[in-house]
């Protein structure tokens, strides 16, 4: 099915030229904009203005259930939605629900995707929809309900290459084996890094190092629908709790591209799953409270884009893939 792309947005063409100032976040309830003080319930009556146009269009266009895309987790969801991955498909009632919570900063941001429509909230109130040739009469009502529509662009091709195989058994004994990169003395003291992520942000992920005959319990417990990426020629650097923040500074330029690199820290008697602290790649040195318990610490930069690895998907529960990551250049 084709599908037309828009934006929906409370902007007039001044306030979007910028012409005139207008409050573009929940933030700025209570502030000065134009002479005027924004309040709440301003606020509420174009956040219903928004859920009710992304109704409508749902309705229209007769899609009932939404695959979640792009997801972003920078703070834990609430509990009445229940863990956020990639992949996951939610009912059109908890999608505007989310939809909602994201305008007030309350619900992870996401892209809503279905065959028959999608849509995601922007930054600064824009709202990107795309819909079905039928959907399309039902802007008038969304225009006289004071939004305003814009374009109408053709649905970008995705031209990104995506993980295609499942993490199955045959996977995680090819990771085990270590591929053909490690050589009988490496296979012998190294350990694996494997990344789950289940989504973006810091909240959607986590790191697991291990050796080979450990690989068996992760694959028993990594989310279903996570990107597993597993980096066989890791080099970790041990240093004490003293040296932390000199081994940090070494490992960002670590990588051969010349570039800085995030570096990740855990305590080396930590065992599989270690509490972790990343330290971005410009970002100030870490000190003494700023790392987990422990006194010996391991340090590596996080790997560069060319690193080997290995890549699958954990299939969901009736053993299907709905997640859709894409796929670095050497998996």
């Amino acid at each position: 099915m084709k599908l037309h792309s828009y934006v929906l947005c409370k902007y007039d063409e001044a306030r979007r030229r910028g012409d005139i100032d207008d409050w573009t976040d929940h933030s700025d309830i209570g502030a000065s904009i134009d002479g005027r003080i924004q309040t709440a319930e301003e606020y509420q009556r174009t956040e219903d203005r928004y859920i009710a146009a992304a109704d409508i269009l749902a309705r229209a266009a007769g899609a009932s259930h939404f695959t979640l895309r792009n997801v972003f987790l920078h703070s834990p969801p609430p509990a009445w939605l229940g863990e956020v991955y990639e992949g996951r498909v939610v009912v059109k009632t908890s999608a505007l629900r989310m939809l909602r919570g994201h305008m007030s900063g309350d619900t992870p941001a996401a892209w809503f995707d279905s065959e028959k429509m999608c849509m995601m909230m922007g930054f600064d109130f824009y709202m990107h929809v795309q819909v079905p040739e039928r959907a399309l009469a039902s802007f008038d009502e969304i225009e006289e309900m004071g939004l305003f529509v814009l374009g109408d662009q053709e649905q970008d091709e995705d031209e990104e290459v995506h993980v295609s195989r499942s993490a199955d058994d045959t996977f995680w004994t090819e990771v085990a084996g270590g591929g053909t990169v490690r050589s009988s003395a490496q296979q012998q003291e190294a350990q694996t890094l494997v990344v789950e992520r289940w989504a973006g942000g810091r909240l959607g992920h986590r790191l697991w190092l291990v050796a080979a005959e450990d690989l068996a319990s992760v694959a028993a417990s990594v989310k279903r629908q996570s990107l597993i990426s597993a980096f066989i020629d890791l080099e970790i650097h041990a240093t004490s709790r003293d040296e932390v923040a000199r081994a940090v500074e070494a490992a960002r330029w670590a990588q051969l591209d010349g570039g800085g690199a995030d570096v990740v820290i855990f305590p080396l008697a930590s065992g599989r799953e270690p509490p972790t602290v990343t330290v971005e790649w410009d970002g100030p040195l870490p000190d003494d409270d700023d790392l987990p318990p422990g006194e010996e610490f391991g340090v590596f930069p996080w790997p560069a884009e060319d690193a080997v690895r290995l890549e699958a998907v954990v299939p969901g529960d009736e053993g299907y893939v709905t997640a859709r990551w894409v796929a670095s250049s050497t998996s």
